[in-house]
């Protein structure tokens, strides 16, 4: 038997599986930072950017700088990152009263003051003017309509800046492809309105994670930032230990593309073949804060499993379906099936149905088993089976004898940043 730890919360879960039934770990790729040091690589991509002078070139002083910011959901070392752009401003003669922080919650409800001086620092928190967005009740102006007919309502603070800075890190995405670069526009910085229109083409499959070719969400939010034209983006891309491993500076689409080639390299993992079983975790608070944030590590999963076969997601979701308040469990309640969810979501989309559609999603293709402190009632009335932590040994034994002889299981312990690809060759996961 061989034990393996498994992030859980804000703690650490461990299983014992027999090693021969272990066809391979999925986990994000090595990746050697050209620094060592984070604020090596952060001023060296500033120094650098791609496809437009530095910033210090971009900016005058006089003008009003606007900084977009991801929220607490998206943890991307902003309290790293955030105060040493705050210094090439001043120094580009930018004073504190004339730069704005601007939270680009999307959808996302409201943060506390501690949790906002967390992802920026108190020191920048007390200098700099700080706004949240409100998708719903904030001040917007309609800066034009894309191709595909969204009229695009941006926050008012974005549009009366005479420059816009997006920062952010760059993560696949299950809908857009790859979070970063416009996605601070569209869904960050966007009223409801906006994002609805772009996020009912998810039932496109094209609109996959680490997917841009024909992807109608990128390419409808890739129009929306050209309405918008940002002066300047900062990213980063994480490793799975949340460090730093590259950065990218310069213009929004150029550098964004640089960043996504890199993301590539770091989470997205060949693999031989599928298995039978996978067991796979979110990757610990804040990835696994809800049911919301934690679906991206099963429906990652399910790249790797067989028809048929079963996902054990460890996920502890401390902050119950839903942080923001949709109506995901609803929709649960509501369609128990994928064509249910599909039509329902053709008819009039809501952020509730997105979740529920890739629930239902997961649960055509494979058994879906959540481990987790939602209660196990309540989620098996929404359709959802659900076990508590200390059932996980247990529900792996009993799923490994279901399975048959010997199983060939796989475990994600990144799942949610980890995006398994079905390939041949004798260099992938499990061949």
């Amino acid at each position: 038997m061989a034990k393996y730890q498994l992030q859980y919360g804000r703690g650490v879960a461990e299983v014992e599986i027999p090693w021969e039934e272990v066809i391979g770990v999925i986990e994000p790729n090595h990746y050697e930072p050209r620094f060592s040091d984070q604020e090596r690589i952060i001023r060296h991509a500033l120094a650098h950017p791609i496809g437009t002078p530095p910033l210090d070139q971009i900016v005058s002083p006089g003008e009003r700088v606007c900084v977009t910011v991801n929220d607490i959901t998206r943890l991307t070392k902003s309290e790293v990152f955030v105060p040493i752009i705050i210094e090439e401003l001043n120094r580009a003669g930018i004073p504190d009263k004339d730069i704005t922080i601007l939270f680009a919650n999307g959808l996302h409800k409201a943060m506390t003051e501690g949790e906002m001086q967390r992802i920026i620092g108190e020191e920048i928190y007390g200098r700099v003017n700080i706004v949240q967005h409100d998708g719903v009740n904030g001040d917007f102006t309609l800066v034009g309509t894309t191709s595909r007919g969204n009229k695009v309502y941006i926050n008012k603070v974005v549009t009366d800046a005479d420059r816009v800075i997006l920062t952010g890190g760059i993560i696949l995405h299950h809908l857009a492809g790859y979070g970063g670069g416009r996605k601070n526009i569209i869904p960050g910085v966007a009223h409801q309105e906006t994002i609805f229109f772009n996020h009912r083409m998810m039932v496109d499959p094209r609109a996959e994670a680490g997917n841009i070719e024909g992807n109608p969400i990128h390419e409808d939010v890739m129009e929306a930032c050209g309405l918008v034209e940002p002066d300047f983006l900062f990213n980063v891309i994480l490793d799975h230990q949340g460090e730093i491993a590259a950065a990218v500076a310069g213009h929004w689409r150029e550098a964004h593309a640089a960043g996504c080639a890199i993301a590539d390299e770091l989470y997205k993992v060949p693999i031989g073949k599928l298995a039978d079983i996978v067991i796979a975790s979110s990757g610990g608070y804040p990835k696994d804060i809800d049911l919301r944030q934690s679906k991206k590590g099963y429906y990652h999963a399910a790249r790797a499993v067989k028809p048929g076969g079963t996902i054990i997601a460890v996920a502890a979701c401390e902050e119950g379906i839903s942080r923001e308040g949709d109506p995901f469990a609803q929709w649960l309640q509501d369609y128990r099936t994928l064509a249910e969810v599909r039509e329902a979501m053709l008819q009039e989309f809501d952020i509730g149905g997105l979740n529920a559609y890739r629930t239902r999603e997961v649960q055509d293709r494979a058994r879906l088993i959540l481990i987790s402190e939602l209660d196990q009632k309540t989620m098996a009335d929404l359709g959802v089976e659900t076990y508590g932590i200390d059932r996980l040994q247990q529900v792996v034994d009993e799923v490994r004898a279901a399975a048959g002889a010997r199983p060939a299981i796989y475990l994600m312990p990144q799942a949610g940043l980890t995006l398994p690809s079905l390939v041949t060759g004798t260099r992938a996961c499990g061949a």
